[in-house]
């Protein structure tokens, strides 16, 4: 059995290391054909020749990935992508219109279970009576069809409800994937061959220098794999939103340009009609249930102007009397100060109760 020492162990580790970082780098370039002079394997170390066989293997897993050979590696980038082996994940939303709520809603869960999906979330509004009479129903949808089947899906939509807006997109992760995939290929060449040199070390020192290595490896390993199958997910599995309102009317989905101003009259006008029928119903009922909550309102605001009224009536009597008391007050005053001064003969004068003077002369 080879027997290694620390220091040619550690520069092995790290020209693995190098090859494989060099590797996974050429894999994300163009690959172009090799010139010059290479020495052979025979001349090589076994970590020369490792890394050499790395980049020759990556070289070969990009132009093989679509399961073709080096040959067909000059097919046009059009062509490539309209191949089955692109990873295109497609999403689409829609915003839909029913008259039948619980019907739709019942109707899209027994298809995309039909479909082989599944709804990832869903919140919906079916109205409160605390906070209007009239509150229409609505949902939002996240569901997960697969790929292959989102456009029948769509078009089972389009037939059960009334849609008023759709957008799509495509998101081409081809290169990410292959990429992360060639990574991922030579990290686990490179933990091969750190168990093989973790089984032909003897010290502790190298031991440790080689599992530290490992479990960096292995770390990346697991998460590569954690996303390719997020992206395998994605790409098997379409996300679909949908909006779904309850109505009363569909919405007219015909442009505005192919209609006759007459035509466009008349609609406006009639929906106009229309609109001021609906609010009218909608306020008598809404008066028609109200009206014991109004009738209480009523009762109160009679109850508490009877009793303003009756405090402003006790409030004028209370004033007239003081009035009158005052009054009473000022002829007594009067009347006690000409009775005091009699006797010295001085002319006074006698207020009277509508308090005007009268000028007396007492002899």
């Amino acid at each position: 059995m080879k027997k290694y020492d620390r220091k040619t162990l550690c520069i092995l580790i790290s020209m693995i290391s190098a090859s494989v970082l060099t590797a996974c780098g050429s894999s994300s370039a163009a690959t172009e054909p090799m010139s010059g002079n290479f020495a052979s394997k025979s001349e090589m170390t076994d970590a020369e020749a490792y890394s050499e066989e790395a980049y020759y293997d990556d070289s070969a897993e990009m132009a093989m990935y679509d399961g073709k050979s080096v040959e067909s590696s000059n097919v046009s980038t059009t062509e490539n992508a309209s191949t089955s082996n692109r990873k295109l994940i497609r999403n689409a939303s829609l915003s839909v219109e029913t008259k039948e709520f619980d019907a739709l809603i019942n109707d899209l869960d027994t298809k995309i279970k039909e479909m082989g999906g599944y709804i990832e979330n869903m919140s919906g509004n079916y109205g409160s009576k605390y906070s209007s009479y009239r509150s229409g129903k609505s949902a939002n949808i996240t569901a997960r069809i697969p790929a292959v089947k989102l456009d029948d899906f769509i078009g089972h939509v389009g037939t059960s409800a009334n849609i008023t807006s759709r957008s799509e997109s495509v998101t081409d992760v081809t290169l990410d994937y292959v990429d992360m995939e060639s990574h991922k290929k030579m990290l686990i060449e490179e933990q091969d061959r750190l168990l093989e040199f973790l089984d032909q070390a003897e010290s502790i020192e190298d031991i440790i220098t080689i599992e530290d290595r490992l479990t960096n490896v292995k770390y990346q390993i697991d998460s590569m794999e954690s996303q390719l199958r997020t992206y395998d997910n994605k790409v098997d599995y379409s996300t679909v939103d949908i909006y779904v309102e309850e109505v009363i009317d569909y919405t007219v989905t015909t442009p505005e340009s192919e209609k006759t101003p007459f035509e466009r009259m008349t609609e406006g006008f009639m929906e106009s009609i229309r609109n001021i029928g609906i609010g009218l119903r909608e306020f008598g009922i809404w008066l028609v249930i109200h009206l014991p909550y109004i009738v209480l309102m009523l009762i109160i605001a009679f109850i508490v102007l009877l009793i303003v009224r009756a405090v402003n009536k006790r409030n004028v009597k209370r004033r007239e009397a003081y009035k009158e008391e005052k009054l009473k007050k000022q002829a007594m005053d009067v009347q006690n100060r000409a009775d005091n001064k009699t006797e010295f003969g001085d002319s006074i004068y006698v207020a009277k109760p509508d308090n005007n003077a009268v000028d007396k002369t007492v002899e």
